[in-house]
């Protein structure tokens, strides 16, 4: 008995992280030898593969805090950047009409973004959510539009009393999409996790994947149709 429980464990295990993998969509940017050694693509090949420690963490680090851990192992040009930003304790918004784009350290509601506008450059978003067992949730998502075309979201769970975030599964890992192409949104205020499906119709009409918050994780709440705002 005790034999089988462990093989049935194994499996469970094993699915779990394998669930936990590169997005088939992206298969040009972690299959191509071009893109080997990309920090983007090294971090959404392997980010599941490992714990991060968080120094000086205590009982409730600000977002700032976990996305520079993050960064610390993985070394992702566009967070670096926002992280320059971050370093200003008075820091929290700037934005570059010419180009659409905006920069955002919103400490008090956990959260910080590189909106690239819709040009071709690298973007990020983060976020933290509060567990109702003194944990937090921690997010982050980063992509690219080109050179390579890539997307992916992290999920940790961050442990107060170890000061470490250790991967989890989401409802990103679980998702299965109706349309080819889709994204990934995180909250800057408000705590929902969205999934957006693009039916790339006449109307640019878009599905939204809402998934709530319970207090200790997102669970699928509803599906809403929207269009993009003239």
């Amino acid at each position: 008995m005790k034999k089988l429980l462990f093989i049935f464990m194994s499996m469970y295990a094993c699915q779990v992280m394998a669930q936990m993998t590169p997005n088939k969509r992206y298969a040009p940017a972690y299959e191509q030898d071009c893109y080997k050694g990309d920090e983007m693509v090294e971090a959404g090949r392997n980010w599941a593969s490992r714990p991060i420690k968080v120094k000086g963490g205590g009982k409730a680090p600000d977002i700032v805090t976990l996305t520079k851990a993050w960064n610390e192992v993985w070394n992702v040009y566009v967070v670096s950047g926002i992280l320059k930003r971050a370093a200003n304790p008075k820091f929290t918004n700037a934005k570059d009409p010419e180009y659409n784009s905006e920069t955002i350290v919103d400490r008090k509601n956990g959260y910080m973004c590189e909106d690239s506008g819709g040009t071709d450059s690298d973007y990020m978003e983060s976020c933290v959510w509060r567990r109702n067992n003194g944990h937090r949730l921690f997010a982050i998502l980063l992509g690219g539009p080109t050179d390579p075309e890539i997307e992916f979201v992290c999920f940790y769970d961050y442990d107060p009393a170890t000061e470490t975030m250790t991967p989890e599964e989401s409802p990103a890992d679980m998702f299965k999409p109706t349309q080819e192409f889709y994204s990934y949104c995180l909250p800057h205020k408000g705590k929902d996790f969205i999934i957006k499906e693009y039916l790339l119709d006449d109307d640019e009409t878009y599905i939204e994947n809402v998934f709530t918050w319970d207090g200790q994780k997102h669970v699928f709440g509803f599906k809403r149709t929207g269009k993009p705002k003239r």
